[in-house]
């Protein structure tokens, strides 16, 4: 009996210290003003984007508003009515209008600059005052968004884009994380779709849409969200607990992605998960190419640049192809070309031109002053730059197609 009471007065001396130290805690961060509130993990918060979409895992939100305040320039971004970063447009089509799809991820959104400084809506702009489509109205539409797979954009393409019948569908791909987000063991965040080969066949993996929250991206999850979100909110304490951990698995991410964020200039080695991304991904392309000629529609595709592949400094990019020990940066432009060449696919590389007006100029399209200086996305030279040189050959192109016509 004894041994018991002093047992019960051990648990009860600890347990009080326990509550008198996470008391102290508590009351001294709210005294010093300390709080770091935790989004709901089974919540849909963002202003932006919802995280319900039964075909894609995430999209933009009808109508949305949000301030963005992070990398590029702070300004309010609005989503349309179909929930896309994008002017309002009509399911109706204008008579004699020529209708251009952008499909894409993050550099096709693009967040970072104004909705007018989009390489899609200087396209649109500049595509007007081609002679040969002056009489027909332009619309280039942006059904980009950002984090999206190929997958997402094949869904897009078919659960979206066909309501408003396109002339052209053109696929923005960006090699720095399309590949990996086309791959489970390669992408971190499970939120999406993905496509896998049985029996020859692209088959669509959906099991996303049975996805726990803990389980959609390991990154983000801290233990301290299995508890109460009520108890999160109101705890101090558990606020900062989660906020360590999670800065922990950031920068273990960080670590992580560059490692993997590299791989994409090398030439996949055999039976590896890179050498099956890539044939997941040009078997995706090659469906939506399909689907595209079904429509009797138009497709291309082009590859947007890695900030590394057009630096102005020669030295650095030197420097990388040792380190990579490669003999050139531009892999995946290459072989996507003669991919296009192979399955009746235009494909336009951006990276070299781009990279020649990086030379002449010295200037970096890429990046801005509070991010990453000459990395990240496409500054707003680096949009201007990309919509010229598009709707220069695309204004070509349809001369050469419509006098032919004539």
């Amino acid at each position: 009996m004894k041994k018991l009471n002093n047992l019960a007065i051990n648990l009860g001396l600890t347990l009080g210290t326990l509550i008198f130290t996470f008391t102290v805690g508590e009351i001294g961060l709210r005294i010093a003003g300390i709080e770091h509130p935790a989004p709901r993990m089974d919540a849909d918060e963002n202003p932006l984007h919802t995280f319900k979409d039964i075909y894609r895992g995430w999209a933009g939100k009808p109508n949305g508003k949000g301030l963005w305040k992070e990398e590029g320039i702070p300004s309010e971004i609005k989503m349309n009515s179909a929930g896309f970063r994008d002017y309002e447009r009509s399911k109706n089509k204008p008579e004699n209008g020529l209708r251009i799809a952008l499909l894409g991820d993050s550099y096709t959104e693009a967040l970072q600059v104004k909705l007018e400084d989009t390489y899609g809506a200087i396209m649109e702009k500049k595509l007007q005052q081609c002679p040969v489509l002056k009489n027909r109205k332009v619309e280039v539409m942006n059904f980009g968004v950002s984090g999206y797979s190929t997958a997402q954009e094949l869904m897009t393409l078919r659960h979206h884009v066909w309501d408003y019948k396109p002339d052209l569908v053109i696929l923005a791909f960006y090699a720095g994380n399309d590949l990996s987000s086309n791959s489970p063991n390669l992408e971190h965040d499970h939120l999406r779709p993905y496509f896998v080969y049985k029996d020859g066949q692209l088959v669509a993996d959906m099991s996303f849409r049975n996805l726990k929250f803990w389980q959609r991206n390991r990154y983000a999850f801290s233990l301290v969200d299995f508890l109460p979100y009520w108890l999160i909110r109101n705890s101090r304490i558990l606020q900062l607990i989660r906020k360590v951990d999670i800065d922990a698995k950031r920068r273990q991410y960080n670590k992580d992605y560059n490692a993997i964020n590299i791989d994409f200039y090398k030439e996949p080695k055999p039976n590896s998960d890179w050498e099956e991304a890539w044939e997941v991904t040009e078997g995706l392309i090659k469906l939506m190419r399909d689907e595209v000629y079904e429509k009797k529609a138009d497709f291309m595709l082009i590859t947007v640049s890695h900030s590394s592949q057009v630096l102005p400094d020669i030295q650095q990019r030197d420097n990388l192809k040792k380190s990579l020990n490669v003999p050139n940066l531009f892999y995946p432009d290459i072989r996507l070309k003669n991919f296009g060449k192979e399955e009746n696919i235009p494909v336009y590389n951006l990276a070299g031109p781009i990279w020649d007006d990086a030379r002449k100029t010295g200037k970096c399209l890429h990046g801005f002053d509070n991010a990453l200086p000459c990395g990240g996305h496409w500054n707003v030279e680096g949009h201007k730059l990309v919509g010229e040189i598009m709707s220069n050959y695309l204004c070509e192109r349809y001369t050469v197609l419509l006098g032919k016509k004539g």
